[in-house]
């Protein structure tokens, strides 16, 4: 608005007089030739500016858009190579749930979606493996090995180093499998060269049962050997006793029982040999003379009892006194063993170690039963026998 700067009345910014008293308003024309030129002036600067502010603006924001999305890559890229380090460390799940996130901000980055599938892809395998140990622990060892052998066979076409991070975990089982499958097997081997052979798969095995499976068969092959061989001995096949007793020792060496048995079966042979030289007279005269001296009463049984080891297996034992007054030696202990109905159920015998007995020494006999059901069995010794030195 504009006044008369004589008596302040608003006039018309275009009046050139004051309608109130008259007075010429000398300024108005300048005032409005100068507006005037401000609006052009302002018309002018308009266009210009409003591009220019719009350059600026889009320019900000695109740099703010470039910047934080290269931050956002950086981050995607060092969440993929932590993601990596953890799963070759086994740490699969920790490096899905990265994985995860980096694939929900970059998913059109290829190389995140194949390591985030190849870790699911390994979860899944380690799940399978879970279920083949559930079925070790069952027993159900043909479908445990049929389920491994599939998931060795895909951890081998993958041929990668996070597919071979799984590997020592199926060997594991594999062993596992193994180990239970031979032990299973024992109870069917009456053979000392199948036996070894068990033992040769068991040098493969790094497992904390493999010692247990391993002492069991070596417990059999000296059991095997002795009952072998001792059957030749009865026969008086010397060589081949002593040959029985060399393969025992080969899987199970320096066994004191099998070093004292083949001792014994020597000096038995030598005794033997001994006697086809000596007359038949002295010979005669010489066992009458120890017949007569110790009849029935050169030994008496101290103790005899049957128990079950940790296996399962019954295992006798006894001792025995000698009350001779010679040197005695080659001691063997008959008996019998009664069900719980007193039956007899096995007629059988042991021979008492260590091999001489001087007159009051102590000796004992111990002997494995593998075949025998479960029940309750006594023993009874029926009679002993012996040579006197």
């Amino acid at each position: 608005m504009t006044f008369c700067p004589h008596c302040g009345k608003e006039v018309h910014e275009d009046s050139r007089f004051c309608s109130q008293c008259g007075t010429r308003l000398k300024d108005n024309e300048g005032n409005h030739i100068h507006k005037e030129s401000g609006e052009k002036k302002s018309r002018f600067l308009w266009p210009i500016l409003v591009p220019v502010l719009a350059l600026l603006l889009t320019a900000g924001g695109l740099f703010w858009t470039y910047t934080h999305q290269q931050e956002v890559n950086e981050q995607v890229i060092q969440n993929n190579e932590k993601a990596e380090r953890l799963a070759l460390d086994g740490e699969y799940k920790e490096a899905e749930k990265i994985l995860i996130k980096a694939v929900d901000k970059r998913p059109d980055f290829t190389p995140l979606q194949e390591n985030l599938d190849a870790v699911q892809t390994v979860l899944l395998i380690q799940s399978d493996m879970t279920e083949v140990e559930k079925q070790i622990k069952s027993n159900h060892l043909n479908k445990a090995e049929e389920q491994l052998t599939a998931i060795q066979n895909q951890i081998q076409d993958e041929q990668s180093k996070l597919f071979s991070t799984l590997t020592p975990e199926a060997n594991r089982l594999q062993s596992q499998i193994t180990l239970r499958q031979i032990n299973d097997e024992l109870s069917k081997l009456t053979q000392v060269d199948d036996l070894a052979a068990k033992l040769n798969t068991l040098s493969g095995l790094n497992l904390e049962e493999t010692s247990k499976v391993r002492k069991k068969i070596n417990e059999k092959i000296v059991s095997l050997s002795t009952k072998k061989a001792e059957a030749a001995l009865e026969d008086k096949q010397y060589n081949e006793a002593v040959a029985i007793v060399d393969q025992g020792l080969q899987y199970v060496s320096n066994h004191e029982k099998l070093i004292q048995l083949k001792e014994r079966i020597k000096q038995e042979r030598e005794s033997f040999e001994q006697a086809q030289q000596d007359r038949m007279e002295d010979a005669m005269q010489q066992a009458a003379k120890d017949e007569l001296k110790n009849q029935n009463a050169a030994l008496e049984v101290l103790d005899v009892q049957m128990k079950k080891d940790e296996y399962g297996d019954i295992k006798l034992s006894g001792k025995v006194k000698s009350v001779a007054t010679q040197i005695l030696s080659t001691v063997t202990a008959n008996y019998e063993i009664r069900n719980e109905k007193d039956e007899v159920v096995k007629e059988d015998s042991a021979k008492v170690y260590p091999v001489y007995l001087n007159p009051g020494d102590e000796g004992t006999f111990e002997k494995v039963y593998y075949d025998l059901k479960k029940g309750d069995y006594t023993v009874e010794v029926t009679d002993l026998e012996w040579l006197v030195e």
